[in-house]
């Protein structure tokens, strides 16, 4: 965008990039206001919600019917939540960008190759407190216990112990948080919200 308006501006034509900003701005606005409608729609058709739950950015969930939301669960964009096998998330679970969860897959054991056109579906449970990175993808039939941590671009393909901090792929243990300090957190009702900031 910013090329046009330079270029337009180099030949005087000043009013034809004000004009050129503008229609990009009211794009922008109705691309916002479209994903805004789209994740309260997909939020009616949950199987639970808790309170401040928040969308940011575009959200693809399937089956949305056999997804459960905690209080002050918030999922970022680019999110793709295969759910039609169950998926529960608990209170104050935060997922950044990029998140793939299915809770289905093929099977591969069935009438055709490479598969057919059954599905295998396996439960996702992510528990109280869990906050996962960017570009994380979680396989199903997994359980993330709570206080745990996923790291960036880690791979999810077996469950996380309670207060782990797990990365890689596939994911593997790289230490614990501090469970004395988790618990006094969690005791004290010290949870975070948007970036952070304590609610």
């Amino acid at each position: 965008m910013k090329k046009v308006i330079r270029f337009l501006a180099c030949f005087g034509l000043d009013a034809i990039a004000l004009v050129y900003v503008r229609i990009a701005l009211v794009g922008e606005y109705l691309q916002k206001k479209r994903i805004s409608y789209l994740n309260k729609r997909l939020l009616s058709r949950v199987r639970a919600k808790g309170k401040g739950v928040r969308l940011n950015g575009t959200i693809i969930c399937t089956s949305p019917e056999n997804l459960e939301l905690g209080n002050n669960v918030h999922i970022n964009g680019n999110a793709y939540l295969r759910a039609e096998g169950g998926l529960y998330i608990g209170d104050n679970a935060h997922f950044s960008r990029n998140l793939t969860i299915y809770t289905i897959n093929h099977d591969y054991s069935g009438e055709a190759l490479p598969y057919d056109c059954r599905y295998v579906k396996k439960s996702v449970r992510i528990d109280k407190n869990v906050w996962i990175g960017m570009n994380v993808c979680i396989i199903p039939g997994v359980q993330i216990h709570e206080g745990a941590i996923v790291g960036m671009g880690a791979v999810v393909t077996k469950d996380v112990p309670r207060c782990a901090i797990v990365g890689g792929n596939p994911a593997r243990v790289l230490k614990f948080r501090d469970i004395e300090h988790y618990e006094r957190l969690d005791r004290e009702g010290k949870y975070g919200g948007v970036n952070g900031a304590l609610l």
